[in-house]
């Protein structure tokens, strides 16, 4: 494909594509695409993408974004909200104190004997409350449509499987439903739709973002899926599952980042989605890596 110098491009598509604690990459990604000189003109974000899409948009200064997000992570505040969920999900095993301790709590809330029974008696693993309180807590309270820079977040409705682009209406709201993860955060009603995020299996809806920008610009997408598996070995029958789960998610991601100018693809190995230790190293990553591949299309 013939590119046009950067002086001739209009302002960029940035889509954030799904991950967890992965997705905190993206805010060094996008650091690196302001340091670049180009022009953000919509930013689209999915799952943990949508957050941080949605935190920057707020923001208007990626730097900031950073420095909120950090400062949320060491906050008492988010310490008590873990273990509020973790003790109403798994039980009380008492006071926690280090990182290590906090990921042992997490993972048992995922072991596949008591995940099972567990689903089988409530409509999530999780409780909303705790999406409600991050984006409570990151976010403010107003409508897609009153920030600057052109939104887009994207869910699946569970209903009828159509992918959803929620360009207006209360953005924690919006955040909320697109990182509803199917069975462990439970879905959220807009509109009439029980939507949910849809990273699970489209991380990167490249096509998506294409008709919204009705061909003007640039789409620069950032890729936050795992650069290592810790399923590959499949020893076990969940291991094989989530194996499958991993490798189909990969030939449709495969497939839509054809679709974009420039991939972004972080080194973030296979940390979990619900890691959020070490934030650093992975915005860190982040700006490396888009740094690189913004080097590349000069």
């Amino acid at each position: 494909m013939l590119r046009r110098p950067r002086s001739e491009w209009a302002d960029a598509t940035v889509m954030l594509g799904g991950g967890g604690a992965r997705g905190l990459a993206h805010l060094g990604a996008v650091r690196a695409v302001g340091h670049s000189g180009m022009g953000i003109g919509r930013l689209v974000g999915v799952s943990m993408g949508a957050l941080m899409a949605a935190l920057i948009a707020a923001e208007r200064d990626v730097e900031r974004a950073e420095s909120l997000a950090r400062e949320f992570l060491v906050s008492d505040r988010y310490r008590t909200l873990q273990k509020t969920v973790l003790d109403a999900a798994i039980g009380t095993h008492g006071k926690d104190e280090t990182n290590d301790r906090w990921l042992r709590r997490w993972r048992s809330v995922f072991w596949i004997q008591k995940a099972v029974s567990r689903a089988a008696r409530s409509e999530s693993l999780l409780p909303g409350t705790l999406l409600q309180a991050i984006t409570e807590e990151l976010l403010p309270d107003i409508n897609i449509e009153d920030l600057r820079t052109p939104l887009h977040l994207v869910a699946v409705d569970l209903r009828n499987g159509e992918r959803v682009s929620i360009d207006r209406g209360p953005l924690r709201e919006a955040v909320q439903a697109s990182m509803s993860i199917p069975g462990v955060f439970p879905s959220v009603e807009i509109d009439g739709r029980q939507l949910s995020d849809i990273g699970v299996y489209d991380a990167v809806p490249c096509d998506m973002a294409i008709e919204m920008m009705e061909g003007q610009g640039e789409l620069i997408v950032v890729d936050v899926s795992p650069t290592e598996s810790s399923n590959a070995a499949c020893k076990t029958a969940i291991q094989s599952i989530l194996r499958f789960q991993e490798l189909a998610e990969a030939r449709i991601r495969q497939h839509q980042l054809r679709l974009a100018d420039i991939v972004v693809r972080p080194q973030v190995g296979s940390v979990a989605w619900f890691d959020f230790t070490n934030p650093d190293p992975l915005i860190q990553a982040g700006y490396d890596a888009a740094s690189t591949a913004l080097l590349r299309k000069t």
